[in-house]
């Protein structure tokens, strides 16, 4: 369940629905209330800082609800402005890199387009402490085989206390029917709705055999050292993968990011996480609206979901195959769906059998299926996501990437 999702969980809870059962609901909206939502948090990493502004929903909607056209600036105890421009979909970036400084506060300011400010109140940035290292075993949680990225950090000598972790995983795809030949329909000409054309084999302009994608992270990752017996984070598990999960066919790569937190930001999203599942809806204990540290300044009663959190960041990378655990290679991402030795020369359905000639026009023309083999007039083609990984991904290999 990512953030946005959360935020309309808590949007439910600020309406006020109340049950009294856990039995089968159908939520609907009786009322609603148009709450700013803020994501914001700078570290010490020397960047381009990022904060996200957006409103909440019904629960009838998925569409999100960015918020544009706002004014946005973080100021620093020393004086300092920094000014933020809308880049895209609610996200606003700073106009110049910066870092968080020790012994420094920051605040964040927001102006929206009718006129309403919002202040958050002063952040110090903590101490930092270095994320010392991750590694990745084979485990079985819940009864599952799987790969755990586990995270391990000491604080003892600046004594952090409150950590949350992200993590950015980048996997290497190898589509399994790929051919350097295209297959295209050429001459085509339409009469009395049907088509008539023939069929031309091309060499490939681009090499689409493998691709690179990248998810984020949208679990909460939490540690507080005052809730354990050790002053150090020992073999925390950041991220499972099920040993049939296809993002590890190839090869993987993980980057995980350790943020030191001050009490109130871990307080807040644990609290968020608590609320990260639709089943907390349903309880007699509900916690109601969590208060974050943003406040209008236009109209003291009105709420504000989120938090402006100041955070030092360390990160660290590894990569792996899934040989590296002596595990079968797991299935491909997607399900292969063939049509094999489809003929060109077979244009009626009056022998008892399809029409070949229209389908792989059909076919081929939607962009659904792509040729893997054969020669005129036998055809046999793939759906897509299994000849062309550039239907799904991106064949631009990322700079830290290793083999």
């Amino acid at each position: 369940m990512n953030q946005f999702q959360r935020y309309k969980l808590l949007a439910v809870i600020i309406i006020g629905i109340s049950l009294s059962c856990t039995e089968a609901y159908e939520l609907k909206t009786e009322s609603f209330e148009s709450l700013l939502v803020v994501e914001a948090t700078i570290t010490d990493e020397l960047k381009r800082q990022e904060v996200k502004l957006s409103k909440t929903l019904q629960l009838e909607s998925n569409a999100p609800n960015n918020v544009t056209n706002a004014r946005v600036w973080i100021e620093s105890s020393n004086g300092t402005k920094f000014n933020f421009d809308h880049d895209e979909a609610g996200l606003y970036r700073s106009l110049t890199a910066f870092k968080a400084q020790l012994n420094e506060t920051y605040t964040l300011n927001i102006t929206l387009s009718d006129g309403n400010s919002y202040v958050s109140t002063a952040e110090i940035l903590p101490q930092p402490t270095a994320l010392e290292t991750i590694n990745a075993a084979l485990v079985t949680v819940n009864g599952e085989q799987g790969i755990q990225v586990f995270a391990n950090s000491s604080s003892t000598i600046n004594s952090a206390s409150y950590f949350k972790y992200d993590y950015e995983e980048t996997y290497k795809i190898d589509v399994p029917q790929y051919s350097a030949l295209d297959l295209n329909p050429i001459n085509v000409e339409e009469v009395g709705g049907s088509y008539y054309y023939e069929l031309e084999l091309t060499p490939k302009l681009n090499d689409v055999r493998s691709c690179y994608s990248t998810n984020e992270s949208t679990d909460i990752n939490l540690v507080s050292l005052n809730e354990s017996q050790n002053n150090f984070v020992e073999q925390f598990p950041v991220r499972f993968i099920k040993s049939d999960n296809g993002i590890l066919r190839e090869r993987y790569s993980i980057l995980v990011k350790q943020y030191v937190q001050s009490f109130e930001a871990y307080n807040f999203y644990k609290i968020l996480k608590k609320l990260g599942t639709v089943e907390n809806i349903f309880t007699e204990n509900q916690p109601g609206f969590i208060q974050g540290n943003l406040s209008s300044t236009t109209n003291v009663q009105e709420k504000i979901i989120g938090f402006f959190q100041v955070s030092s960041v360390s990160t660290k990378r590894i990569f792996f195959n899934h040989s590296d655990f002596n595990i079968p290679k797991p299935p491909y991402l997607y399900e292969c769906i063939y049509y094999d030795d489809l003929d060109y020369n077979d244009r009626t359905t009056q022998d008892g059998d399809r029409n070949d000639f229209a389908l792989i026009f059909g076919l081929l023309n939607a962009g659904t299926f792509k040729y893997y083999s054969g020669q005129h007039p036998l055809y046999s083609l793939v759906s897509v996501e299994c000849a062309d990984c550039t239907s799904f991904s991106s064949t631009v290999i990322p700079e830290f990437w290793e083999e």
